[in-house]
């Protein structure tokens, strides 16, 4: 009895002696859509990052403080091309406003075509912004070449 409980020990042992590492695939999808596995184990990774580190906004600005939602820079055209209808020509200017005007109580931009480019050249263009201050959602529209004032009291 004492022999077999011996073995039983040394069989158990073993086990956990020529047990391989533990491993996983992690698939990691590129920005093309292309999809590439990477064999890793729980030692090897402890975290990835890429891109701009991302912060959360709202934690970082007073509450009474402007928070830029959207913004549009273009206009739309009511041309007909055989079908009635209009297009849209318009760049996202949210990044330029975001370094520009979050955080402040007030702002001053200046609507032209360093916003975000020329979606409508030889047009004029506006710009459409949605912005929040205390909870409040604000909206505010000008034309080229004028001066847009955000403020937050």
């Amino acid at each position: 009895m004492v022999r077999f409980a011996f073995i039983a020990l040394l069989l158990c042992a073993g086990i956990f002696v020529f047990v391989p590492h533990l491993q996983a695939e992690m698939k990691i999808t590129l920005k093309n859509g292309k999809v590439i596995k990477v064999p890793v184990s729980e030692n090897d990774v402890k975290s990835i990052e890429y891109g701009e580190p991302k912060t959360d906004r709202e934690e970082v600005l007073p509450e009474k403080a402007i928070r830029i939602q959207s913004a549009k820079y273009g206009n739309i055209s009511f041309e007909l091309e055989g079908e009635l209808g209009y297009k849209q020509y318009f760049c996202d200017a949210k990044d330029a406003l975001v370094k520009k005007c979050d955080g402040k109580k007030k702002c001053r931009v200046i609507v032209g075509n360093t916003l975000c480019g020329n979606p409508y050249p030889g047009k004029g263009k506006y710009l459409y912004v949605e912005y929040t201050c205390a909870k409040k959602l604000k909206r505010a529209k000008n034309s080229q070449t004028e001066v847009m004032v955000l403020s937050c009291p």
